[in-house]
């Protein structure tokens, strides 16, 4: 479904971003794989190798804007464009108003929503000439009416951006066949989830969900799909 596509997925050495590089990888992707862990990522990259599928390591910090574009860099030269990008990486944080600086204010819109602006913009570039589908990585705590919790106040701003983001850029991208979607998970059961909620026992979703959703909107059977966000519900499981 995916067979022969370039595809950069962001956060991928570990959790969700992982299941999305195997998920793309299996399908025939060549995956560019990027996280700040060179050790995460080879593994990621290893896992791969082991399905059969075909990956590269690049290591990035989302949080460095000269690094992002580097990194696209290396994509235009080393593959001439881009056919799927996945904004996965993310960043958490969790405190009352009263206790945030501005300093981890903006640690948080960097990584989860500046980060992913940028990457869109780059991305645009190298596949105005054919088209692509760019995936972002929102959370429930982004859509409007999902019940919201106590000191998610950051957190929650980013994840509207990534939202707000993914519809405008949705319409920019038509007249390229550039399509721009986004998923919105509750719970999964990631290293990032169980480090900020450490007694956490409540229904999650398993990241191979969220890639299985990302997989279908990166495909052609979702090729009518522009500017949706896709809410993955952890709370309809059963435990």
């Amino acid at each position: 479904m995916v067979d022969g596509k370039i595809a950069l997925v962001t956060g991928a050495g570990r959790g969700i971003g992982r299941a999305v590089a195997l998920s793309l990888a299996k399908e025939g992707a060549r995956v560019i794989a990027c996280a700040r862990s060179e050790t995460e990522l080879n593994e990621t990259v290893r896992l791969i190798a082991n399905a059969g599928g075909g990956a590269e390591a690049m290591v990035c910090d989302m949080a460095d804007e000269k690094a992002i574009l580097a990194l696209f860099a290396h994509v235009h030269t080393n593959h001439g464009a881009l056919d799927i990008l996945v904004n996965n990486a993310g960043v958490f944080s969790g405190a009352y108003i009263e206790d945030v600086s501005m300093v981890e204010y903006h640690r948080v819109m960097q990584v989860n929503a500046a980060a992913v602006f940028l990457c869109c913009r780059e991305a645009f570039e190298l596949m105005k000439a054919k088209g692509g589908s760019i995936i972002n990585v929102s959370s429930l705590s982004g859509v409007q009416g999902a019940k919201k919790f106590p000191g998610f106040s950051v957190y929650c701003a980013s994840k509207f951006a990534v939202i707000g983001i993914t519809e405008a850029l949705a319409e920019e991208g038509r007249q390229y066949g550039i399509r721009v979607n986004a998923v919105a998970p509750g719970s999964v059961d990631t290293e990032m989830l169980r480090e900020a909620f450490p007694g956490f026992d409540g229904p999650m979703l398993k990241p191979e969900q969220v890639a299985d959703a990302i997989l279908f909107l990166a495909g052609p059977q979702s090729s009518a799909v522009n500017g949706t966000t896709l809410q993955l519900a952890s709370d309809l499981l059963k435990e």
